[in-house]
């Protein structure tokens, strides 16, 4: 081993003894290195030691209680968020509904009167696809009534706004089909079957 570590092992050795004195020196005034002073010191370092270890315990079960509650107040806040988002979906779909249901209220009350036979004539045009018309030949076939009679009810049931007309759908007749009023009324029918609503007819 070199001399020049040697002496460097040397001073690091002898400022560690001065620092393990230093606390009973500085406390009772001795003189560096007394028996006294040493045992100050080790208390003091012991001391130490035990309050470091106290306080990175201490910080550590903090920290521990400081994560699960942040963690805790997160789940709860993430699950107060869907409750409300929930809560919200239902108060829209609520009011869609209930908006939709004073809709209705309002198209069945300010539907018109109807003869039975102009019902039945419109009971034909239920349930077309998209895009399919109704002749009044294909009426009156369908309900074995004069050709005549179907076209006069047709057109009192299209001044109605019950029925749309389409010129020339087939073999030079007209054809007709429901307009959103007529569906109205054929659903409050079934609903009045159904003794959900009363009926409403009358003559024109």
């Amino acid at each position: 081993m070199s001399a020049e570590l040697q002496n460097t092992l040397m001073d690091f050795a002898l400022r560690l003894y001065h620092a393990f004195f230093l606390p009973g020196d500085q406390l009772l005034s001795l003189s560096p290195g007394s028996v006294q002073s040493g045992l100050i010191s080790a208390v003091v370092w012991v001391g130490a030691i035990v309050l470091i270890v106290a306080t990175y315990r201490f910080i550590r079960q903090l920290d521990r209680t400081l994560t699960a509650v942040v963690v805790r107040l997160y789940e709860e806040s993430r699950r107060a968020v869907r409750v409300v988002g929930r809560r919200m979906g239902i108060a829209v779909r609520s009011y869609a509904l209930e908006r939709q249901a004073r809709l209705a209220r309002t198209e069945v009350a300010e539907l018109p009167a109807l003869t039975a036979l102009q019902l039945e004539v419109l009971r034909t045009h239920a349930g077309l696809p998209a895009g399919h018309l109704l002749t009044p030949s294909d009426v009156a076939s369908a309900l074995d009534m004069r050709l005549a009679d179907v076209e006069r009810t047709l057109g009192g049931l299209k001044k109605l706004s019950l029925v749309e007309r389409s010129f020339g759908a087939g073999d030079g007749e007209d054809g007709y089909r429901l307009t959103r009023p007529g569906e109205v009324l054929l659903a409050a029918c079934s609903q009045e079957r159904s003794g959900r609503i009363e009926p409403t007819l009358g003559s024109i």
